[in-house]
């Protein structure tokens, strides 16, 4: 509960102006649970800034989760949009001792990111709790062929069984069997 009432705190603190007068308070989102948060105008002109995609996305949390990314840092803010809903849950649902180690290998993991990006690229963290973190991206060219890039030369003579990637010995060099212009016998509509 302290932990809220400091994370509360240090939210307010960031919503005063140099001056240190009082932000007035002018946008309200309710989540679907009725959890209410409602944004300091210093946030929503941050707020405003955003893609239209990371609003939408902001929009759709709970309120809860709302008024727990703007207590976060600066840095971990940035780290808060890398993740994906159910990690924000994990992190939110965390004890404040569970979630500052969650926070510290974030941190160091983004770090790495940054600065050596191939040997990062299947490294794995683990911290203290169930919380883990594997990173196994994978990416593969894919050229795309259209039918006007096809040319029949170019593909071998089908096999048994094989359907894809070949053609008909017919087709190809008049070989084989031919294949039929019509259909043997009776349509099965007409029996």
């Amino acid at each position: 509960m302290k932990s809220h009432l400091v994370a509360a705190a240090a939210a307010f603190a960031l919503a005063l102006p140099a001056g240190g007068a009082i932000a007035q308070e002018t946008m309200t989102a309710v989540d679907a649970d009725g959890n209410m948060y409602t944004m300091t105008e210093v946030q929503e002109g941050m707020y405003a800034k955003w893609p239209a995609d990371r609003q939408t996305t902001y929009d759709a949390w709970p309120g809860t989760y709302q008024e727990y990314y703007w207590s976060l840092t600066p840095a971990q803010q940035g780290g808060w949009w890398v993740l994906n809903d159910m990690q924000r849950e994990r992190i939110y649902k965390m004890t404040p001792e569970q979630r500052t180690a969650a926070w510290s290998a974030i941190a160091a993991q983004m770090n790495a990111q940054t600065t050596t990006p191939a040997a990062s690229a299947n490294a794995s963290t683990t911290t203290s709790g169930q919380m883990r973190f594997v990173s196994k991206e994978m990416a593969q060219p894919i050229t795309q062929r259209t039918a006007a890039s096809i040319n029949a030369d170019d593909l071998p003579v089908c096999e048994p069984n094989q359907q894809d990637g070949c053609i008909n010995s017919w087709e190809k060099n008049k070989t084989g069997t031919k294949p039929l212009d019509h259909w043997p016998g009776k349509p099965a509509s007409e029996m």
